[in-house]
């Protein structure tokens, strides 16, 4: 282990929907060859935390575990394919499907993390060369896929900076309030909209 580690905070879909992202990436790479990412495991990406020390980690879980008991599972859908246009390299993705109360559910979660707005989305393709991208959309936007899963806990992965395998590994899995019923959870927040800023929280995390 090194001095310095890089995190990798992320929602695991369901055991089904990480099997259809598999098969569909095993599709991809019969197109266009292989490219990197293939092999990384379907999740939707909340935050990097890149070249931290394990021990800045380790002193911020017992508080950010408390904070996630605050949020209730989250049931989402997956809603067809789309992509990012990132110029010259457009990045191809699962849809999830957006609504008021993913959206608040979504809000909460980021309150606990700096950093902007982002589209929640499982990542089949990254950042492809314009050729290849050509060859595989007109595949992948025929598939129809709708899905529903339920998420129940955040994962946080890490890596090491140097040597021989780069792979993230789990390193913390932080649960959701299983008992908090997510329609009650959204309602209670559209009748007491959320502050703009937690000054604790944000203290804690915002090295990140």
């Amino acid at each position: 282990m090194t001095g310095y580690q890089d995190y990798l905070i992320v929602l695991t879909p369901s055991d089904s929907v990480c099997k259809r992202i598999k098969r569909i990436k095993e599709d991809s790479a019969a197109i266009i060859g292989d490219y990197e990412g293939k092999y990384s495991k379907a999740h939707i990406s909340i935050q990097q935390w890149p070249r931290k020390k394990p021990v800045w980690i380790d002193a911020l879980m017992p508080k950010l575990e408390r904070e996630l008991l605050t949020l209730p599972s989250l049931p989402i859908s997956v809603n067809g394919f789309d992509f990012f246009h990132h110029e010259e390299n457009p990045t191809i993705y699962a849809r999830l499907e957006q609504n008021p109360g993913t959206t608040i559910w979504f809000k909460h979660l980021k309150r606990f993390f700096s950093g902007g707005t982002f589209v929640p989305h499982i990542t089949i393709a990254r950042s492809l060369p314009s050729t290849a991208f050509k060859k595989l959309w007109p595949y992948v936007s025929k598939q129809e896929w709708n899905e529903e899963f339920k998420v129940d806990k955040l994962t946080i992965l890490r890596r090491d900076m140097i040597g021989h395998d780069r792979s993230y590994k789990v390193y913390k899995e932080l649960p959701f309030n299983r008992r908090l019923d997510f329609n009650t959870f959204v309602n209670s927040k559209l009748k007491a909209p959320v502050p703009a800023e937690k000054p604790v929280v944000s203290s804690q995390f915002s090295l990140f």
